[in-house]
């Protein structure tokens, strides 16, 4: 009984903690702590000392005796689970290799030793113990007398890349800010001379920045691509339209065929790449051409009411819509995607710059600019301001907190604040560390890399994403469906095993009924997608060794609490 209340009223509290703070500290305090495992393996024994005192057991004792055996076995499969079992997720690219690592929802700390450059891993949750400069966390570095201390916490933090002096390089490196129709916040960019990695940067996929040893020649597109296309739409089946482009450009365009109400009349939905379409009755586009204010011709050239296959071309079999189809013929221009461009160059004299920026919808624009000067990159809206430049420079990463809101969809990822410290008092330089990057701390005697990040798991097999389709909704950008195709490759038994994955419908490996009722299977899960990259995925993995364990036990224990009622001690007459 004392353990049973001590375990009720451990559970209350840490539900509250879970409520008040978040499962990371209820798991650190309570349920993933020794002493709440020591109170279960207690609470194992006690159960198996309460049956054994009823031995040699008799009939009535059956349900008393099952309810107990599948306690014992429920908390042995949630042991089990606990220590061997996993979840977390996995990023997927098509074209890209093979994964064999699952990311967990665990906080690790990386830190290398001064003395012999070996890598030591520690959990470490700043959720848990949230460090403060009053509050402090150290921790020793091996083989050395220096001391790590992390004093500060943020769960949202911003990188910044900055252009710092550095003797050891040999090119001139310059800050650039833009100011858009996207705010008021100017955006900062740093680009390095012949450096292949840092002489360009973007504003998105509109827009390109490079800085360039010389200016190319202007240059823009005398004509825009032209497309001829057809479509045949099944109104059963309007996502997989048999297409035929005679220029080899898409147009874009999507065609629904159908009626709101079985005796209402056929209607055509035309979706517009953009997302834009309007609905038209049939009667009125058939062998009529449609000028769409997009610049494309639209005609509904043939319809077959109810459309079947005879000698490889389509015919209708009657009049009744039973299987209805449509010909669809369409030409024009699409829109001109080449980015805005930026290029800069060395000017003739040491504080002064060549410029020559490019727009699909403006002439070119070039001149020279000094240090400090505003000029416009020839995009409409937008203006720059060269404000620093180095002769001998690189580029320096830095994470910098946030404590207010922002819409930045990038401040999301918590970092630490850190610095190291000697046996005599003597402090490095501290810096923030965002949560996957690791960073160099030094002082006068010693210099550490740290790393903070989440824990990764080996999985002993590999999973190759082949493709991933979000069918939509007619008529709508709604997702319908996620549809993955996946390929599990095992080296120790040398098998390659195809797979798809649905909403709601999960992958497993290994593949077959034994695997995932023994609990040993991996499952895998749609948990995230890209809408503007449709070639990656991200799945949920799931690893439970306990859950045959689990589920048995709890189905003992309703069979045991159900023999009580009807297995009951026999009364024995009053004489």
């Amino acid at each position: 009984m004392l353990l049973l209340i001590t375990l009720t009223g451990v559970c209350v509290a840490a539900t509250f903690l879970e409520s008040g703070f978040s499962s990371r500290v209820a798991r650190a305090y309570v349920y993933g702590s020794p002493w709440f495992n020591l109170w279960l393996v207690l609470l194992c024994l006690n159960l198996i000392c309460s049956a054994a005192t009823r031995w040699p057991w008799q009939r009535h004792h059956t349900g008393f005796v099952i309810t107990h055996a599948g306690i014992i076995i429920l908390l042995g499969g949630a042991l089990i689970g606990r220590a061997r079992g996993f979840e977390g997720s996995l990023d997927l690219s098509r074209g890209a290799p093979p994964a064999t690592q699952v990311l967990l929802d665990r906080p690790r700390l990386t830190v290398e030793s001064p003395a012999t450059g070996q890598l030591f891993s520690t959990p470490f949750d700043p959720e848990v113990r949230t460090p403060r400069p009053d509050r402090p966390r150290l921790l020793p570095l091996p083989g050395s007398d220096v001391q790590l201390v992390i004093d500060g916490y943020t769960a949202r933090s911003t990188e910044q890349t900055i252009l710092s002096p550095d003797s050891s390089s040999s090119n001139p490196g310059i800050t650039l800010e833009f100011t858009g129709p996207f705010g008021s916040e100017p955006i900062r960019i740093a680009l390095i001379l012949n450096s292949p990695s840092d002489s360009r940067a973007n504003l998105g996929p509109q827009a390109d920045v490079e800085f360039l040893p010389k200016l190319p020649t202007a240059s823009r597109p005398t004509t825009t691509p032209t497309y001829r296309e057809t479509q045949m739409v099944l109104a059963r089946d309007p996502s997989q339209p048999i297409l035929h482009n005679t220029t080899g450009n898409p147009s874009g365009f999507r065609f629904f065929l159908g009626s709101r109400k079985s005796e209402d009349p056929l209607e055509v939905e035309i979706l517009r790449p953009d997302g834009s379409g309007e609905i038209y009755r049939l009667t009125d586009l058939l062998n009529r051409t449609l000028d769409d204010f997009s610049g494309a011709k639209i005609l509904v050239a043939r319809y077959w009411p109810n459309m079947v296959l005879q000698g490889g071309q389509p015919t209708s079999d009657g009049d009744q819509p039973i299987n209805p189809a449509i010909l669809v013929m369409l030409e024009g221009s699409l829109p001109d995607t080449t980015p805005a461009r930026l290029t800069l160059s060395p000017g003739p004299t040491p504080d002064s710059l060549l410029f020559l920026g490019t727009s699909p919808s403006s002439p070119p624009t070039r001149g020279t600019i000094h240090l400090g000067q505003d000029f416009s990159p020839g995009w409409k809206g937008w203006s720059v301001r060269w404000t620093a430049a180095e002769k001998n420079a690189r580029l320096e990463t830095l994470t910098t907190p946030l404590s207010s809101p922002t819409p930045d969809p990038t401040a999301t990822r918590p970092a630490l604040h850190a610095h190291l410290r000697s046996r005599d008092g003597t402090t490095g330089p501290a810096r923030w560390i965002a949560s996957g990057t690791s960073a160099v701390l030094t002082t006068p005697d010693a210099t550490s890399r740290i790393g903070f990040g989440l824990e990764l798991q080996n999985l002993p097999f590999s999973i190759r994403l082949d493709s991933f389709e979000v069918p939509r909704d007619p008529g709508t950008d709604e997702p319908a469906n996620f549809l993955a195709t996946v390929t599990f490759n095992d080296d120790q038994k040398k098998v390659e095993v195809p797979a798809q994955l649905e909403m709601n419908q999960p992958a497993t490996y290994p593949p077959g009924l034994l695997p995932q009722i023994t609990g040993l299977s991996y499952k895998f899960s749609q948990a995230g997608w890209d809408p503007q990259n449709l070639n990656r995925t991200t799945l949920q993995v799931l690893h439970d060794p306990g859950w045959l364990l689990k589920w048995s036990g709890s189905l003992l224990m309703v069979a045991g609490i159900f023999s009580m009622f009807y297995l009951r001690r026999e009364t024995t007459p009053r004489t």
